[in-house]
């Protein structure tokens, strides 16, 4: 016997040897999304998914997370195809644009996904992981997969790891970030109540955790589905999602924890936020299932040629090496304490590029990790890991590994214009004025911006492509002086400065329609006797359901501004109205509603405001008599009915984490009693 141990030698020879135009590794929505987009821009090429699991999705089947957040009527076509599909099957929630998840049925997504990527021609190879891999001179030649019981050996031409975890990085050798288990974003454990419709014998194991109030609890959400189903959402912390021994203490205290908490819920209740059953005890609840694995926030990422930051996240970042836009809030859950009371940062935020740049691990030629594994920094990760933007973030890297795999060359050579064209081509946009409807009623932006309205006489404002704001103050038909709003931040700019950058996206959905195109208003059968038009489509006075502050001594408000456009299918007069006391106001109609915002006390008449539609809802130039230009944007949310109170802001907070009652009707469905 050799006194020297010898090196690990695999004991079987791979059955199978295969080149592959796209080998994407890990089939969650990053993954998926990723080769679906490869094969529909070059269908002639190989692509080949490989998932651990029994089931594609991810996080979004595997991990229990049946919510899609983040603007999800806005990903990408082959998104609202899937949506589709599960609207028929009556498996998933209408969009509303202020609820904070829009839940589906997982494994109806799970089947509908797959179903997608059979119809496309992509083979997926379940219960397979990549064991190692061979690159030279930065291009990855050599992937040892093992499918099962078979081992495999693929030649690709371009690699995505969709993995979560940078796996094909961090078997390369190449850097990563790996925060390990007390300062990574915790994991959450997902398990399904059922109501048996009698009292159950609640049971608590030996060694399982008992609390003795809600406050003790790790953090809990529960959801109710119109099935009868509660969808429980449970905090696990302290455990190291890319370090597989870590992994599976998680698992394993995860199911103890839950043991111990479907106890407290049996017994005593839940009366948190999400607390579904009203707070009583679930005392005719019973388990139904539990997640396949256990929920990941955050894993191992790579180090990109260019890293996403905080920074880019807070000041809706534009690139232009944009693939993927994002649109979920800064999601910071503390990685060292379980509990609700104060459990990390939830930030909201302008939508936001994702570059191909933070997809790329330095030194590599063909391999992009979209998806958890991008390029980032913490804070940063906390917004884009959401599902829908990980779906955008595959689109983009699937559409990059085509062009790049059809021409040859090194994925960091790929023209970025090219690059956006067969994104958009594809139908994906990138143009961040599209997107920023999700949780619109806690949007609110209130600015200066930075120019002096002494020596103007009127405002227009312009909303330009990429999020960005054109702002002029007029004096006739000339420019006395203007700001532009570019990364959430106003700076002052000459009236000439970078023309050809700020022409207007003519195409955008929420374009003005000019008045003299349009009759003037007919009055809403729910508003007659509180509102009158003239001919203009002025408003000519309120009833005593306005406030009396609104009216001038005749009862008379003068619209000095009416802007017609379309949201959606839904046509929206825009009006701005003054009061004798210079009170101004913002008027929405549309279709019988009739909502009001007042906007200043102190509006200076010589300068007229300006106002427009935005994916949001609407934006309004003002001035003030201190000679201040005030910009403001946010949602209807934000605006009243004629003779009620301005919305409180509290409520408007809590407004998107009410408890919903989930797939509550569709096509198809048929709901118990």
């Amino acid at each position: 016997m050799a006194d020297v141990m010898q090196p690990y030698i695999l004991s079987r020879t791979a059955l199978e040897r295969r080149a592959i135009d796209l080998l994407v590794i890990g089939g969650g929505m990053a993954g998926t999304f990723a080769a679906l987009a490869a094969k529909r821009a070059d269908p002639a090429r190989s692509v080949v998914i490989v998932e651990q699991s029994n089931i594609l999705g991810g996080q979004g089947t595997v991990g229990g997370v049946a919510g899609f957040v983040g603007d999800t009527a806005r990903v990408n076509a082959v998104f609202a195809e899937l949506v589709a599909r599960l609207e028929r099957a009556g498996k998933i929630d209408p969009y509303r644009s202020n609820d904070d998840r829009r839940a589906y049925d997982l494994e109806s997504c799970g089947f509908y996904l797959q179903e997608m990527v059979a119809e496309a021609g992509i083979e997926t190879w379940l219960h397979a992981v990549a064991l190692d891999g061979k690159a030279q001179d930065g291009w990855v030649k050599e992937v040892l997969i093992s499918v099962g019981p078979t081992l495999a050996v693929v030649e690709p031409a371009m690699v995505i790891d969709a993995t979560g975890n940078a796996l094909i990085a961090d078997i390369l050798g190449l850097p990563t970030r790996h925060l390990g288990a007390l300062a990574q974003l915790p994991m959450s454990l997902y398990f399904t109540l059922w109501d048996t419709g009698r009292p159950v014998r609640p049971f608590l194991p030996e060694g399982c955790p008992r609390w003795d109030n809600d406050d003790d609890l790790p953090m809990t959400s529960l959801h109710g589905f119109a099935d009868g189903r509660i969808e429980v959402k449970m905090k696990v912390v302290g455990f190291d999602a890319a370090d597989g021994f870590s992994l599976s203490e998680a698992e394993i205290h995860g199911r103890r924890q839950m043991m111990g908490l479907i106890y407290h819920l049996q017994t005593r209740g839940y009366r948190g936020r999400h607390a579904a059953g009203g707070g009583k005890p679930l005392a005719t609840y019973t388990l139904a299932s539990v997640s396949r694995a256990i929920g990941q926030r955050e894993g191992r990422r790579i180090i990109g040629r260019a890293t996403l930051t905080e920074d880019d996240i807070r000041h809706a970042a534009i690139f232009d090496d944009a693939v993927a836009v994002g649109t979920y809030h800064l999601d910071f859950h503390w990685p060292d304490t379980d509990k609700r009371a104060g459990t990390g940062i939830t930030d909201m935020v302008e939508p936001y590029h994702i570059p191909l740049g933070a997809m790329l691990p330095q030194g590599m030629h063909n391999v992009l990790c979209p998806g958890r594994s991008l390029s980032g920094d913490q804070m940063a990760l906390s917004s884009y890991r959401a599902m829908a933007t990980c779906a955008q973030m595959g689109f983009g890297a699937g559409t990059a590994a085509a062009l790049a795999s059809a021409s040859g060359g090194s994925l960091a050579a790929l023209d970025p214009t090219a690059l956006r064209a067969a994104i958009e081509a594809g139908g994906q946009s990138l143009d961040l004025s599209r997107y920023g409807d999700y949780l619109r009623c806690l949007q609110l932006i209130e600015e200066i911006i930075p120019i002096a309205a002494s020596d103007g006489d009127h405002l227009m404002l312009e909303r330009l492509s990429n999020g960005r704001t054109h702002a002029s103050l007029m004096k006739g038909n000339a420019v006395v002086a203007a700001a532009l709003r570019e990364r959430a931040v106003w700076s002052a700019i000459g009236p000439m400065e970078d023309a050809a950058s700020l022409t207007p996206d003519t195409a955008r959905p929420n374009a003005v329609i000019p008045d003299a195109a349009v009759p003037s208003p007919a009055v809403p059968d729910a508003v007659k006797g509180q509102v009158r038009f003239d001919t203009t489509g002025a408003i000519l006075a309120f009833a005593e359901a306005c406030p009396s502050s609104a009216l001038t001594e005749d009862g008379a408000v003068g619209c000095i501004l009416l802007k017609r456009c379309h949201r959606g299918e839904e046509r929206w007069e825009l009006h701005a109205t003054v009061d004798e006391p210079g009170r101004l106001f913002a008027l929405i109609v549309a279709g019988d509603r009739l909502r009001y915002r007042v906007l200043s006390t102190d509006h200076r008449s010589a300068v007229a405001p300006d106002l427009i539609p935005t994916a949001i809802g609407c934006a309004v130039a003002f001035a003030t008599h201190d000679g201040r230009i005030h910009f403001w944007e946010a949602s209807e949310d934000r605006f009243a009915d004629i003779g009620s109170p301005a919305p409180d802001p509290q409520a408007l907070k809590r407004r998107p984490y009410e408890d919903h009652l989930l797939l509550a009707e569709a096509p198809g469905l048929e709901i118990a009693s």
